[in-house]
């Protein structure tokens, strides 16, 4: 029987962004289906989190990046997929608080500006040079940001996704392992995009640690990046005693 990974990606995804894992999985013959959940056009967060947990639920494994991440614990708070094993990989957590970008979409049609400066060339360009580890080809630069453009749920993120939800999150998770159960860590040592930091303001604010892997050579997107040696691990983890 094929495994199942359940993607929860972050900000601007499209599903387009697995096609060199999706294609390494089946060269390689991992044994596992790579599938990406999708946010859709949700009116609230609850509503948010009642579609992902549909997605997510009975996945042989949970795999979350960025702001996903967030989501994810999210649905561990509520009492929700405690014996699924899941992998919190680059995750936007407890920075969200102080971290710029977030603090600046909140403002008033900054999304919409945002969605307008990244259609820009040099914008897009600068952002490869500094986030990915490889070149790509501009065909796949075009595609990874028109998910910004035609992400249904980027606009809402930072109305949903702020301070009072971090509270709310404390007051449910901390003193309460069991709802961390199966859950680890993985981090880039190259990742530009959110610093290991993210993750021991989240075990601070939590009250206890989570297991972390540190990959060396990975950025943030190791799935495009390196997508050989992600494919790999992802099976090593689905392998492992639970």
């Amino acid at each position: 029987m094929t495994d199942v990974v359940a993607f929860l990606p972050g900000n601007g995804h499209v599903d387009a962004r697995l096609s060199f894992a999706r294609e390494k999985a089946q060269r390689l013959d991992v044994g596992f289906e790579l599938r990406s959940v999708d946010y859709g056009a949700a009116d609230s967060f609850e509503a948010l989190l009642d579609s992902v947990l549909e997605q997510t639920s009975g996945a042989d494994l949970a795999y979350a990046t960025g702001i996903g991440g967030l989501v994810y614990l999210a649905l561990r708070a509520r009492g929700a997929l405690t014996d699924q094993r899941a992998i919190l990989q680059g995750p936007v957590l407890w920075g969200l608080e102080t971290r710029t970008f977030p603090k600046l979409m909140r403002l008033p049609l900054m999304p919409r500006a945002l969605t307008l400066a990244i259609a820009r060339g040099p914008i897009q360009r600068r952002f490869m040079r500094k986030h990915f580890t490889r070149p790509l080809t501009p065909e796949f630069q075009r595609v990874f940001f028109d998910g910004y453009r035609d992400a249904r749920a980027f606009e809402r993120w930072f109305a949903w996704l702020t301070p009072r939800l971090l509270r709310d999150l404390e007051q449910q998770l901390r003193g309460r392992p069991e709802l961390l159960d199966g859950l680890t860590a993985w981090w880039g040592g190259e990742d530009h995009v959110v610093g290991i930091e993210e993750l021991r303001r989240t075990e601070a604010a939590l009250g206890q640690p989570i297991s972390v892997r540190e990959f060396p050579s990975w950025g943030h997107y190791p799935m495009i990046d390196e997508p050989a040696d992600w494919t790999a691990e992802v099976a090593r983890a689905l392998a492992a005693p639970h």
